[in-house]
């Protein structure tokens, strides 16, 4: 009888159990949240600069403990570097290209270029974290 129960304590104590996400898994999907929501409605390019250099900042001091969070979070920082890049882009089309056609069409294809990787990127991370993000500003 003894040896039952111990079997039956190893068997039940077996188990694989998620580990449930903490704090820092909770603030890296608030973060997405909230970027992607500067993303939709900040349309001055310098102030989504800034706002995108301190939320990247936020994100890189933060560490899931899941591994759906470290994937969501990676992803999250791929996708705001490079909407950041396509937002430096866009701003380097308006201030230094006025007049050069080959500088203002290289500037545009970055812009577009990154900008459409960090949409990809950001969709990716929410899916991470079971959030369906749709389209950001066209891309």
């Amino acid at each position: 009888m003894t040896l039952c129960l111990v079997g039956l304590a190893l068997v039940s104590g077996c188990g694989s159990s998620a580990p449930t996400p903490g704090p820092a898994d909770r603030s890296i999907e608030q973060d997405l949240l909230r970027g992607v929501r500067e993303i939709r409605t900040t349309h001055d390019r310098r102030t989504l600069r800034v706002e995108l250099v301190h939320l990247l900042a936020h994100l890189r001091r933060l560490h899931g403990t899941t591994e759906t969070a470290r994937r969501g979070r990676e992803l999250a920082l791929q996708g705001f570097e490079a909407t950041l890049e396509g937002t430096q882009s866009q701003l380097d089309f308006v201030e230094n290209d006025s007049g050069e056609v080959a500088a203002a069409t290289r500037d545009a294809k970055r812009a577009d270029h990154y900008l459409r990787r960090g949409a990809n990127r950001l969709r990716a991370a929410g899916q991470a974290f079971g959030i369906q993000i749709g389209e950001l500003n066209g891309y």
